[in-house]
């Protein structure tokens, strides 16, 4: 765990990516300021420490490079929880794979078998100190596929578990600035909700428009949109109105002339009921 004496710091040539680890420009000079990692750093700190977890990402790092992971810190219940995302989009030629990561995480136990011939572009693994440490076995891998066909970029994401893989939630990609009719009509067009009576203006929220793309996703049982490549205010803005824990958003909020080089991105599941939308759980993402 890194305290603040031991802040991360972007090096040259060091790359810059998005939460699908497309590559962007960054909006401000970043030699010498902060990696998107401290923020990881300070969500476990947050969360009580967690030596073996951070241990976990030490290793990812190790085995997969810097910046070839992302992170999620997610919000909701009260609690913080995280995630961690794994592309390679080569497919069945991929080098990022399953069975690399789990060899990567030892101690960590996952009875699950690789599922190494299916054409997956990314999966996912949820991570906590139990799982880290090999007290609690992996027992759910987030498989995601392509949707070759769809005029719109897609994913489809399958839960495996030991009953076998499970479709768990579909994404839409859309160009925020030139696609925002097609936004509204695909977050309004759900089974979860009426369709007479769509929020927008509470899951399309207007502090959060100013991004450079929207995802749009289908789940079991809620609905949630993703906003990529804000820029560093709204991002503060997010983690103090999804009352993320005090000291991360004091962390931000005090380092924040040496986090505007970074695009961020963060997420919203909801429900939506007579009083309107609830949001349900809240994200956002990293490079680790």
């Amino acid at each position: 765990m890194n305290p603040e004496t031991a802040l991360e710091r972007v090096g040259a040539g060091e790359r810059l990516a998005d939460f699908c680890l497309w590559d962007y420009a960054p909006p401000a000079p970043p030699l010498g300021k902060l990696r998107s990692a401290n923020l990881l750093w300070r969500a476990i700190a947050c969360a009580g420490g967690a030596p073996r977890l951070a241990a976990a990402c030490e290793a990812l790092r190790r085995a997969l490079g810097p910046g070839q992971t992302v992170y999620g810190v997610k919000s909701f219940g009260g609690r913080l929880a995280f995630e961690f995302y794994f592309y390679d989009y080569a497919r069945l030629e991929r080098s990022v794979s399953i069975a690399r990561v789990l060899r990567a995480l030892a101690p960590l136990a996952c009875p699950l078998p690789p599922p190494e011939g299916r054409p997956y572009f990314m999966f996912s693994l949820d991570l906590d100190e139990e799982i880290a440490s090999g007290r609690r076995p992996l027992e759910t891998i987030n498989v995601y596929i392509g949707n070759p066909g769809s005029s719109v970029s897609s994913g489809i994401c399958y839960e495996q578990s030991a009953a076998g893989f499970r479709l768990a939630n579909f994404y839409f990609f859309f160009d925020a600035k030139k696609e925002m009719a097609d936004i509204v009509a695909k977050a309004a067009c759900s089974a979860h909700h009426d369709l007479r009576s769509f929020p927008r203006a509470t899951v399309l929220r207007p502090d959060l428009l100013d991004c450079q793309v929207i995802v749009v996703a289908n789940k079991k049982t809620n609905d949630g949109v993703y906003f990529s490549r804000l820029r560093v205010d709204p991002f503060l803005e997010f983690l103090r109105r999804e009352r993320f824990p005090a000291d991360l958003v004091a962390f931000a909020q005090r380092h924040r002339g040496e986090l505007d080089h970074l695009l961020y991105d963060v997420g919203l599941d909801y429900t939506v009921d007579g009083d309107g939308a609830r949001v349900i759980k809240s994200a956002f993402y990293g490079l680790l």
